[in-house]
Formats: C-alpha cells, sequence, structure tokens
C-alpha cells in the first residue's frame, strides 16, 4: 500500500513522516484535554510523532510511571494483527496504559497512540495528586478508548480513499504532460514546416528554423557551420544562442581538424558518454555538455553541418529527441536545395513525406476548397483502421463550417478511440492552400479520467453511485421530468437501529448489512431505477419519470426485503428501515430542496415506528419543524442533568392474595420541557434514541427508579420491586454492566429488588451477546424481564434459551382474553411453560375486570394496566401505595 505520506520500513512497520502533523496534534490535543487523559502518537523507528500537552510537574510523574513501559507497549503491535488495543500492565491500581495502532491496507502498521489515564476512583489513601492532575475512571478511559479507535479508522480509511485517488491522478497528470508534450512538438513540427514556403533566402528561413528547435527543446545553442572552399576551414554562418555569449565570432576559419565531428557521419553525444579525447577538447574547449552534430549535403557533398549545443546542464538525449533533429536537418536541407536549383518544394515532396511519416502522430492534408484529401500518413491509416470511423473522420477534415476551429477532441463511437486533433493553414508543396491536421490518440488519457470520475462518484464499500452522483443524476431527472410534464420519485431510506449492530456486533458486520442491503435495491430497482449510498446507513433512490407506474412496486419491494432476516457471515439478523419520498418536480423543482423534503418524510417516517414509508406532504414539513424545535429542546434537557425528565410509577399488583396488593412498579419516563411542556414518551422516545440521548436518560431513570425503591423497601415495604426498562442502545454499550453496579451501590438498594426489562427485538440480533450481558447482570443478583412477549419476532425459545426472571406478556394478546381462543392459548400456554421453568409471568394492559377474572383462571398472578392504576408521579405513587411512609427523600 503506498499512503500519502506513509513510508515502507523494516520489521513490518511504516513510519509516520508527513502526515499532518500540527492537525495530528490538534486532534490530540483537544481530544486528550476532553477526556482528561495523556497522550501521544508514536513511531517504533522515528520516535514521538506528536507531544504530550502536560506541564513540568505532570512530565516528571509521566516519566517516572508510565514512559518508561512504551518501547515495550509498541513492539507488541505487528503489522496484520487483529488486536488494535493493547494494555501495558502497571504497577499501581490507579496507574492505566494503553496503546491503539494505527493500521492501512492488509491492517499494516503505521504508527500507535499511546494513552496514560489517572484513575481517580482507585486512588489510595496514601496517594496525593492535586486537581491539576487529569483523572478519569476506568469506564471512561474505555469509552475514550472506543471513541479514538472509530475516529482513528476513519481517518486512515480517508488517507487510503485519498492515496489511491492520488494515485491515478498521478497516472492522469502523467498522460497529461505525455500528450502536452507531443501537442508541444506538434506545434514546433507544424512552425518548422510552414518553413518550406518561405520565400526569403536560406540563412533567414534557417535561423527560424533553429529558433523553434531551440525554443521547443531548450537548447543553448543551435547553429550551422558550413566548409569554405578551401576545404580545410570551417565558418559559422547561422546561430541561436539563448543563454550565453555568441560563438559565431569566435567560429572564423576554424580549421576542420579542430572539429572532430566534421566527417560527414552524425555525432550524438550525451552528458553522461565517454567521448573519445578529440572531442573531448572540442567539449571542453567550447564549454559544452551535450550535444548533436547532423551533417547537410550539398550537392551529395559534405558541405555544412548543424550542431545543437547544451552548456549548462547535463542532458542524455532521447530517441525522440534524436529523431526530431533529424526531421529539422532534413527540412534544412530542403529549403537549401530548394533555394541552389531555385525549383519547386515539389521536388522534395518524397522528403517531406518521410519527414511525415516519421513524425508519432497522425497526419493529414486536405484541400478544403476541393473537399479533397491530398494526403494521410501511416500513423493516421494505423489509428483509424475502422471503416465507420475512417469515413466519419474524413467528413469532419473536409467541413469547412469550423474552418477557423484550430484544436478539439473528437470520440470515435464505432472503435471508442479518443483523439485530440489540431488544424493549421499552410501551403502545400504545389503552392495550394491547404489544412494540416495532427491526430493524436488520447483514448488511455480519457479512459484514465473517467475512473477517477468514476471513482469520485462511487462508494467504495457497497459499489453504489455516492451522494454527489445523486444530486447531479437528480438535477437531470428533474429537468427531464419536467420537459416530458411527468413525474419521477426519489426515496430516501435510513436503516433502523443500524447503530446498535455496528457498535454491538462489530463494523466487519455493519459493512456486511450495508453491502447485501446495496446488493438487495440494485437487485429491486433494474437498469433504468439507480440505487446510491447517501452516507452512513442512508441510501437513495430516484426513479425517473419514465418508470412512474413501478413506484408503488418498487417501494413494496423494499419493504418485503426488510421483513426478513438478512444473513451475514451464517448468522441471521433482522434490520428494518424507515423511508421518505417525494414526488419531482411537484414537491420541489430543485435538488437542495427536494433532498430536504425527502429528509423531512423520512423523519416522519421513524416517528411512526420502524419499516414505515412516509410520502412528503405540508403537514410534513410542519412536523419537520416540530421535530426540529423538540430535537433543540431535548439537547437543551440532556445538557442540563436530565432534570426535566420525570419518573412516573405504574403498580404491579398480586392478584392471586386477598385485596391485590401492591408488589412494586414499572418506572416510565416523562418529560416536563420548559419549551414543550409535557411530553409523553411515544413522542420524544424514538427521537431520542435517533439522536443518541437515550443513553444519559436511561441512566438518569435508573437511578431514580433505585433511589426510590431503596426508599420503599426502607420504610416498610421491603417487598417491593421497580421494573426499569433498557433500551436497546444502552443494552449493547460496553459499560452496561458497571453502570447498573454504579446505580445499586450509589443507592443502596439491593439486587434482587431490581428488574431490568429488555424487549426481545434486541434479542434476535446476537442471541449469544444478549445472553453474556444478562448472564453478567444476574450474576450481581439483578433480575431480568422479557418485555413486549408474543410481537415481533418471538419465540418460545427465549423462555429457554436467555436467563430470564420473568416474562412480561404484550397487551395485544391480553385485549381479548377471555373472548377469543388463539389469546387465550397463548396465555395458557407461556403461563404453563414459565411455571415449569420456575419464571414468572407479568401481563400488562390490563383495563376490566373480565380480563382479570380471566387470567386468575389461567394462574397468572401478576398483572399491570390500567384497571388498577396509570403511571404516577412519585408523589402520588407513595402516596397511595406507600401510606406509612411519611419521609421524603
Amino acid at each position: 500500500m503506498n499512503i500519502s505520506g506513509v513510508k515502507h520500513l523494516d520489521r513490518g512497520m511504516q513510519r509516520v513522516e508527513n502526515l499532518e502533523r500540527k492537525a495530528l496534534q490538534d486532534l490530540q490535543d483537544v481530544f486528550a484535554k476532553t477526556n482528561h487523559i495523556y497522550m501521544f502518537c508514536y513511531d517504533a523507528l522515528s520516535g514521538e510523532v506528536t507531544d504530550i500537552h502536560a506541564d513540568e510537574e505532570e512530565m516528571a510523574y509521566l516519566r517516572k510511571y508510565f514512559l518508561s513501559h512504551k518501547d515495550a507497549l509498541v513492539r507488541q503491535f505487528r503489522d496484520g494483527d487483529i488486536e488494535n488495543v493493547i494494555d501495558a500492565p502497571m504497577e499501581e491500581s490507579h496507574l492505566m496504559m494503553r496503546g491503539l495502532s494505527l493500521r492501512g491496507e492488509k491492517r499494516k502498521l503505521i504508527g500507535v497512540w499511546v494513552m496514560m489515564a489517572i484513575d481517580g476512583n482507585a486512588l489510595s489513601e496514601d496517594t496525593y495528586l492535586s486537581n491539576a492532575y487529569r483523572k478519569t475512571t476506568r469506564a471512561q478511559f474505555d469509552e475514550a478508548t472506543e471513541l479514538l479507535e472509530t475516529l482513528t479508522e476513519r481517518y486512515m480509511e480517508e488517507m487510503i480513499r485519498k492515496d489511491r485517488l492520488s494515485d491515478d491522478l498521478g497516472q492522469v497528470e502523467n498522460s497529461g504532460r505525455k500528450t502536452e508534450a507531443l501537442l508541444k512538438k506538434s506545434e514546433a513540427l507544424t512552425e518548422i514546416l510552414k518553413s518550406l514556403e518561405e520565400d526569403g533566402d536560406f540563412i533567414h528561413v534557417a535561423r527560424k528554423i533553429l529558433e523553434q528547435v531551440t525554443e521547443f527543446f531548450g537548447i543553448s545553442n543551435a547553429s550551422i557551420l558550413r566548409l569554405n572552399s578551401d576545404q580545410e576551414t570551417v565558418d559559422m554562418i547561422i546561430e541561436c544562442s539563448k543563454s550565453r555569449e555568441s560563438l559565431i565570432n569566435d567560429f572564423h576559419h576554424v580549421s576542420i581538424s579542430d572539429l572532430p565531428f566534421f566527417t560527414g557521419r552524425p555525432y550524438t553525444i550525451s552528458s553522461s558518454a565517454d567521448a573519445p579525447k578529440e572531442f573531448q577538447r572540442f567539449l571542453n574547449k567550447y564549454d559544452v555538455m551535450s550535444g548533436v552534430f547532423l551533417p547537410i549535403k550539398v550537392s551529395e557533398q559534405n558541405g555544412m553541418y548543424v550542431c545543437f549545443l547544451v552548456h549548462e546542464e547535463e542532458r542524455r538525449w532521447t530517441m525522440d529527441e534524436v529523431k526530431f533533429l533529424n526531421d529539422v536537418k532534413c527540412v534544412l536541407q530542403t529549403v537549401l536545395v530548394k533555394r541552389i536549383t531555385k525549383n519547386s518544394l515539389a521536388s522534395s515532396y518524397s522528403t517531406l513525406e518521410s519527414i511525415l511519416e516519421n513524425t508519432g502522430c497522425g497526419i493529414a492534408v486536405v484541400d478544403a476548397r476541393k473537399r479533397m484529401l491530398l494526403y494521410t500518413n501511416g500513423t493516421y491509416k494505423e489509428m483509424v483502421r475502422n471503416e465507420v470511423d475512417s469515413s466519419t473522420l474524413e467528413m469532419l477534415l473536409l467541413d469547412t463550417k469550423d474552418a477557423e476551429t484550430k484544436h478539439f477532441e473528437y470520440h470515435s463511437v464505432a472503435s471508442d478511440f479518443w483523439y485530440d486533433l489540431s488544424f493549421e493553414n499552410i501551403h502545400w508543396v504545389d503552392g495550394r492552400s491547404v489544412r494540416l491536421c495532427t491526430l493524436y490518440d488520447i483514448s488511455e488519457m480519457k479512459q484514465y479520467q473517467k475512473r477517477i470520475e468514476r471513482q469520485a462518484n462511487m462508494d467504495y464499500l457497497t459499489g453504489l453511485y455516492n451522494r454527489k452522483r445523486c444530486e447531479l443524476d437528480l438535477d437531470i431527472e428533474i429537468r427531464n421530468a419536467k420537459r416530458e410534464s411527468a413525474e419521477g420519485a426519489l426515496l430516501y431510506i435510513d436503516l433502523d437501529d443500524f447503530k446498535n449492530i455496528n457498535d454491538g456486533l462489530g463494523h466487519t458486520v455493519g459493512d456486511a448489512l450495508l453491502v447485501a442491503v446495496a446488493d438487495e435495491f440494485q437487485k429491486i430497482t433494474g437498469v433504468s431505477v439507480k440505487a446510491y449510498r447517501a452516507g452512513g446507513d442512508e441510501f437513495a433512490l430516484i426513479i425517473p419519470a419514465s418508470e412512474n407506474q413501478r413506484i408503488e412496486k418498487i417501494v413494496n419491494r423494499i419493504m418485503d426485503a426488510f421483513a426478513t432476516p438478512w444473513n451475514l457471515e451464517d448468522q441471521e439478523y433482522y434490520c428494518t428501515m424507515s423511508m421518505g419520498a417525494v414526488y419531482f418536480p411537484k414537491d420541489g423543482e430543485d435538488v437542495t430542496t427536494l433532498m430536504q423534503r425527502a429528509d423531512f418524510a423520512l423523519r416522519d417516517a421513524k416517528h411512526h415506528g420502524k419499516n414505515h414509508v412516509e410520502f412528503y406532504s405540508e403537514k410534513t414539513g410542519e412536523r419537520a419543524i416540530q421535530r426540529l424545535d423538540m430535537e433543540r429542546a431535548l439537547r437543551s434537557a440532556v445538557e442540563h442533568d436530565c432534570s426535566e425528565f420525570l419518573v412516573y410509577y405504574q403498580p404491579i399488583v398480586d392478584a392471586s392474595q386477598p385485596g391485590h396488593p401492591c408488589r412494586g412498579a414499572e418506572a416510565l419516563v416523562r418529560w416536563q420541557s420548559k419549551d414543550l411542556g409535557f411530553v409523553m414518551p411515544g413522542d420524544f422516545v424514538p427521537l431520542a434514541e435517533y439522536l443518541g440521548l437515550i443513553v444519559p436518560i436511561g441512566q438518569h431513570v435508573l437511578l431514580e427508579a433505585c433511589k426510590r425503591c431503596k426508599f420503599w423497601n426502607d420504610y416498610g415495604h421491603p417487598e417491593y420491586k421497580v421494573h426499569v426498562n433498557l433500551s436497546v442502545i444502552q443494552l449493547i454499550r460496553d459499560d452496561i454492566v458497571l453502570t447498573v453496579q454504579d446505580a445499586l451501590e450509589s443507592t443502596g438498594l439491593m439486587p434482587s429488588n431490581l428488574t431490568l426489562e429488555v424487549t426481545e427485538g434486541l434479542a434476535v440480533q446476537d442471541m449469544e451477546a444478549m445472553n453474556r450481558i444478562l448472564a453478567e447482570l444476574k450474576k450481581m443478583g439483578v433480575r431480568v424481564a422479557l418485555d413486549d412477549f408474543g410481537t415481533g419476532y418471538s419465540s418460545l425459545s427465549y423462555m429457554r434459551d436467555m436467563p430470564l426472571d420473568t416474562i412480561k406478556i404484550d397487551k395485544s394478546f391480553i385485549d381479548d382474553v377471555g373472548q377469543d381462543d388463539f389469546s387465550d392459548a397463548f396465555v395458557k400456554t407461556v403461563s404453563s411453560l414459565a411455571e415449569a421453568i420456575d419464571v414468572d409471568v407479568v401481563v400488562e394492559g390490563v383495563e376490566d375486570q373480565k380480563q382479570t377474572e380471566a387470567l386468575r383462571e389461567m394462574k397468572v398472578d401478576l398483572i399491570q394496566g390500567y384497571y388498577y392504576d396509570k403511571p404516577l408521579p412519585q408523589d402520588k405513587f407513595e402516596e397511595k401505595y406507600c401510606i406509612e411512609t411519611p419521609y421524603k427523600l
């Protein structure tokens, strides 16, 4: 892999050299300060890439306790290893040190973040550290590590992507430079050929030719030497000098013996060549670094030499350069012969043809007035072998409409070649006015450009077009729909709970899901309907106006695809989606408006629940504005310690005992917003989950519920238990066990009086991971309940496979209990199985006495519902169910 700024090194390590050091330092300093840790980026060979941000006292402490471990820690990382994070063993329990790898392609090791932290909770009474030292907790250190790992992975992915684009751009630039050189060569050759029609004397014409050569090649000196009549001395008759004093005054009657090249043969001397002694004397005398010496025949005699000299710099002549200079010599000789014989250049047609046949590009000469093709060289014929291309290109060359056009690109449809064409008006050998066309094959450069454009418009992971291409295509389809007076559609799709899958099951599974979804979209849509990855877990589909009749069918097929599990790495995972849809041009006539309104519709769909589709309307826009207001208020409430979130309690009663006494309650969150007033959970919880704010809200509810249950237990009701719901996002976090443990320890609540309710929807995602987490919670003594049992993807096997204490049967089965055979059978079956495996059953949503009596006959004891009481504020609940508790916290 060739990442920009990263060099390959021995021992499997790559060196962090030109990564933006200042950017890394700034990122590191902000991250370390925010997370109350110390850190630096380290390269095993060159040492620290970034500096530790700390004062002298802190640095002394770090050197004493941490930095001696850094080399051993870094040496543990190897190319290709699966581990990204390695902990260093520390002597003191309050010291934490770990390394986090920076990896390139194929997990090639580039560098290591070295992270150091002080666990403030683990400091002994004998250890004192002032507030100047940064302190954190082990859980916060783990969270900081996870965040840095994610940021680093994204940073390296972007580096790799940029490097690939840079490589391809380099190839395009290289191809462009070659094409530019060929174009310059063509221009120079065209100007030189023009000299064939000049009427001036030989010296005037030859000087113009030499000026073209020195300008094109950057040659220091070009000159023509002529043998004098004494056949023993030589004069310089023409000189074009660009970078030093003229030689022409010193080149008068120079002895031919001092000119070792004046033998009638051509000589090419490069700077690196070992020249014979007589040539070396000549080169030293005139300070020549390299040169080309070509004879010009006069009446078949060796009468002249054209010399091309380089003085100031070393030069190795290429074959193309020498070939070009030989062509120039031929033109000079033709001009000379013309002047000598005073005949037309027609006598030199063979010489001209020889030149044009060896130019390295296609040449065509046309008489535009007579619409006649006069000449094409062999290169042109080789490049345009296809008969259709040849006929089409000939018509283009003979077309006089664009006679003033000097240069353009032409695409040959039949052979799919691209050509660069240049035109120049000249006089032909017979004196007529003609157009000289030079033709270069630039197909390779165009292919590179197309590849670069494709990469700029493609999503690397899924192979779909990206958001940028989506916006370009959408603009085209809007215009098409308006022109055809028809309607197309934009479908905007977001995967429900994708973050939970990605964080809980790993990026590998998350990426596999994105690829599977992309493949499914391509199968569904067909050729004319295009699918795009708009970013993250968001996708877009454009249905053109020509496919208007298929919109409903496509939407239904997408819904069906998400109704079944996804097979990822030989396991099945459920993931639904929410979709927002807009019609164009009805819902908007520009890309920005349509994308915004599709997003509004998508948010509305998420508000209505998972696997839901919402088409945009004016009410959608109004609701979107309301949701934006709610989002701002929600963020503000969380920032202010969640004090606006109230905990209500709905009693759970024991119907098997006289009077149906209360046995505890389920804690339910409500929001008393200072801006929006009283908000029910159905209105704000989905948004909180979408924004990732449910974690701090859930922690607040858990802590408050534990406090109140401890209070009830201490003041006369030790049998009371509190049920607290855990969201999917909370449960898959690595710190969930620590969070619950902290809540129990800080409140003193007996673990067996806390029941954590989880939804069955998470169980289907990863049963093994679910059971592992629940087992850790139960090891603490906490009880576990499976909520909403009977809905979604329920399976009776959960009762056997999951470490449960309680099953909560969903309200949908209670509504018709005692009246519907299926509901009765379901409740009886669950109750019987629960009794057999010693698991409690709680039914929720009981609203009348008939339901209660039917449930008693089915041996269901624990009941929750409005028949007994609605969710109550804390004070109302305690006043009603904790009569003997006059004290309040």
